[in-house]
């Protein structure tokens, strides 16, 4: 059990793993703090990837100081080495530096630690403490949490509806449902993933360029655009080919037609080609394995309707932020579609729920009811 001390601590650990927001990837963020007798002696954060980690930065900063001392991280320090590793392992150092105690946010689920770090300290002697609730520290690097303990993508569902549930008008009009605050936040949400994702009607009816506009681009550049389009049909004269084919992943069948696909690849277009259900359209898991063989660990789902329902449907989701304004725009298009659910104890159901206003408008969001477990049981998997 920790004290308020140790949780303040591990509060400000993850303060300064923001720092590496955007700079980091695909390395978790990471921050350390080392006490000393009550009093904060060194502070350290992962900057960039391929740079020192956040516990080397602080027992560099501490000195002959850190001994005896307490070391905070958010995540359990590394404890490999070898090739592909810019580093040398974290828990050497920390061993060398003389450190007494550490205390973890949360076990990492990357199979090359899983708990080999925590191990390794404590053989040296050194004490080791857990958060008591590891969730936030997960939620902090979902996106890499998720990768290594689902093996596939972290994906983050979003709307905008009026109060009865509706994206748009029946004659398909959408602009614009919430204002330009809730429109600021969906560009801050496009910032922080790898990828926004719409399907091939949503591309074409609303011709967007799925760029972070209205916020500060992060560091790492703009989100990668993804297409869901089964038979390559999205035109050519889209602003996504036109402005973003470069950056453009466009996922077909194998029963696109060739032309088709050889047009838009000419064009600088990425053709992905993933297995398809006869009946629901692309293999959601088959296009979730391609997406992450391209080094996207986070996707934004940005719609329409038919898209989020067959995320929502496969249980292939991670979070949804829903924004809801005072509008009932009655017949129209719904947000979800039938999800076979006949019982209200089968409804999606969701964690860490949050609602708060954005002027005279309502988010809500939440991560799917388990996702916090499954990855703690991913970083329980190798013991510690």
């Amino acid at each position: 059990m920790l004290d308020d001390q140790d949780d303040r601590r591990l509060v400000q650990t993850l303060e300064l793993a923001q720092g590496g927001a955007g700079r980091v990837e695909p390395n978790p963020q990471v921050g350390a703090v080392i006490v000393q007798a009550g009093e904060v002696i060194a502070t350290g954060f992962h900057r960039r990837y391929g740079e020192a980690h956040a516990e080397a930065e602080a027992l560099a900063r501490a000195g002959s100081a850190a001994r005896g001392g307490v070391l905070y991280c958010n995540l359990e320090p590394c404890s490999q080495g070898g090739p592909g590793k810019h580093q040398p392992p974290c828990v050497e150092a920390i061993i060398a530096a003389g450190i007494s105690r550490v205390v973890v946010g949360q076990q990492d689920p990357n199979p090359a630690v899983r708990g080999r770090g925590i191990g390794r300290l404590r053989e040296a002697g050194i004490i080791v403490d857990c958060a008591d609730d590891p969730a936030p520290f997960f939620r902090h690097n979902r996106a890499f949490n998720t990768t290594m303990a689902l093996g596939r993508p972290f994906i983050h569902l979003k709307c905008a509806i009026s109060l009865d549930g509706r994206l748009a008008t029946a004659r398909g009009d959408s602009r614009w449902i919430t204002d330009e605050r809730a429109r600021a936040e969906v560009h801050r949400l496009r910032g922080s993933c790898d990828a926004v994702l719409v399907g091939r009607k949503t591309a074409e009816r609303d011709d967007p360029l799925l760029t972070v506009r209205d916020a500060p681009l992060p560091p790492r550049g703009q989100p990668r655009a993804i297409v869901l389009d089964s038979q390559a049909r999205l035109s050519g004269e889209s602003a996504l080919v036109t402005h973003r084919a470069g950056e453009l992943l466009l996922c077909v069948s194998a029963g696109a037609p060739a032309p088709s696909v050889q047009a838009l690849r000419e064009r600088g277009v990425t053709v992905l080609t993933c297995r398809e259900d006869p009946h629901r359209g692309l293999d959601l898991e088959d296009l979730l394995l391609n997406l992450g063989n391209q080094g996207i660990s986070s996707i934004l789902v940005e719609g329409g309707g038919q898209v989020i329902t067959s995320f929502l449907r496969a249980g292939l989701y991670d979070r949804f932020t829903a924004y809801v304004a005072p509008l009932v725009l009655g017949a129209g298009r719904e947000a979800v579609g039938d999800l076979g659910i006949l019982e209200v104890d089968g409804a999606v159901a969701f964690e860490a729920v949050r609602w708060r206003s954005i002027g005279d408008q309502q988010c809500f969001d939440g991560y799917r009811r388990g996702w916090a477990g499954e990855i703690a049981a991913a970083s329980r998997a190798g013991g510690g």
